[in-house]
């Protein structure tokens, strides 16, 4: 039997046995293994936008070009995270 709450102050009230979902969904990670997954994906994103910078050229000066190049990518990433909150706070 579960009783909803009426309003947000109160949590709800579950009878009989609650499992914790958080605790069986999350496997216990390595540290050293995250640090490299995090390094090795940092590494290979600078590969690619400095690949990238190569073929795109806005200026001839290497610091003009790199403000360009992050001023897209910062431009794209913002309107994306914009648009998706727009449409998931519709709901």
């Amino acid at each position: 039997m579960r009783i909803e709450n009426i309003n947000y102050i109160t949590p709800r009230v579950y009878f009989g046995v609650q499992k914790n979902k958080n605790l069986a969904a999350k496997p216990k990670q390595n540290p050293l293994q995250d640090g490299l997954t995090t390094a090795g994906a940092w590494f290979g994103f600078g590969v690619v936008l400095d690949l990238l910078s190569r073929k795109c050229r806005f200026s001839k000066s290497p610091t003009k070009n790199s403000f360009a190049i992050n001023g897209i990518l910062g431009l794209g990433a913002g309107i994306f995270t914009g648009v998706k909150d727009m449409y998931s706070n519709k709901g």
